[in-house]
């Protein structure tokens, strides 16, 4: 559901500090990559001890790899497509972290007014289906994508697992996976004792606490450096941006209350406590003007939020006194 624009990224300055020598005390760099779950998953940590801090970032991929093997709906092992199959018949037991992203999900979905919703798979697979055909879908084709969609319809009450009330209802959980990978593979670093880390799935979602040594924060770009976007100083927070592929005709990102893509060339990026919020708020807020996004994220009283235009400017901002903002000169 998302198009990753490689400007939005972790700024060079990291890279710089992992190559600097270690001396005196000071903390040891370690970085690793993995692809996962779609895309390339960075982890930067400064830590005491080398050893001690690669094997507890091995634990978070391991911990992300999980994660893919629980939430993919390529897989058919995975207890998403399992709960896809199976709980329009019958209640499901599934891995409580599909779970806890599902009653996450719901959460935002009722607190957003249903503009983010994980059961817009019908939709998604209508439109792309339309995209391959270079043609918008049939009309009729829509009602039936959009009768299925509804996260009202999901059932987490039960003793014995998840219930669908709808006979087509589907989760998708491309809009808000990766967020809730980044906060888990988070988690296992700071449990180990891990106090400067960051987590960055494929620039769209980071999440960090701590800051390489010197820093009070992990820097991170918005927009371009040469056309006035600002570094963003990450501590504790996390911090997701969506924006729409131009080169898809229509587009990834669906309004789940209209049924049409979203439009527009700016992008958009959200900063939350957890990237599992940021992850479905950045997705929620694309589709929606900035005058229309600024009600919406009212009700999410943590949240902040910039948007870029296709430029690379800083086009606008939310709650913008609440962020650590500096222009890219001082990074």
């Amino acid at each position: 559901m998302r198009f990753a624009d490689p400007r939005h990224v972790v700024l060079a300055c990291i890279l710089l500090a992992l190559n600097a020598p270690v001396s005196g005390g000071a903390p040891a760099a370690v970085h690793q990559q993995r692809y996962a779950m779609g895309t390339m998953f960075d982890i930067v940590v400064f830590h005491h001890s080398r050893a001690d801090a690669r094997r507890v970032v091995g634990e978070a991929f391991a911990e992300i790899d999980r994660l893919e093997r629980v939430m993919s709906h390529y897989r058919s092992d995975s207890d998403l497509s399992k709960l896809n199959r199976e709980a329009r018949h019958r209640p499901v037991r599934v891995d409580p972290s599909l779970h806890e992203i599902l009653r996450d999900s719901i959460e935002v979905s009722r607190r957003s007014g249903g503009r983010f919703d994980v059961t817009i798979a019908p939709l998604l697979r209508l439109w792309k289906g339309a995209a391959a055909d270079r043609r918008a879908p049939a009309p009729e084709a829509l009602a039936r994508a959009r009768r299925c969609v509804g996260y009202e319809k999901i059932d987490l009450s039960g003793a014995d697992g998840i219930r669908f009330r709808s006979d087509c209802l589907e989760v998708d959980l491309g809009g808000i996976g990766k967020g809730y990978a980044v906060d888990r593979a988070l988690a296992v670093l700071t449990a180990a004792g891990i106090q400067r880390a960051m987590v960055n799935a494929g620039g769209s979602s980071i999440a960090a606490v701590g800051g390489p040594p010197g820093r009070n924060g992990w820097p991170v770009l918005l927009g371009e450096a040469d056309a006035g976007g600002t570094v963003l100083l990450l501590n504790g927070q996390s911090v997701s941006t969506s924006q729409r592929d131009p080169s898809k005709p229509f587009g990834e990102i669906i309004d789940p209350l209209t049924g049409a893509p979203a439009t527009g060339g700016h992008s958009v990026s959200v900063i939350a406590p957890t990237a599992t919020a940021s992850d479905a708020l950045s997705t929620t807020v694309l589709m929606l003007q900035v005058e229309e996004a600024t009600v919406l994220l009212s009700a999410f009283p943590d949240v902040s939020a910039v948007w870029i235009s296709p430029e690379g400017q800083t086009r606008a901002a939310y709650r913008e006194s609440r962020l650590r903002l500096q222009p890219p000169s001082n990074r």
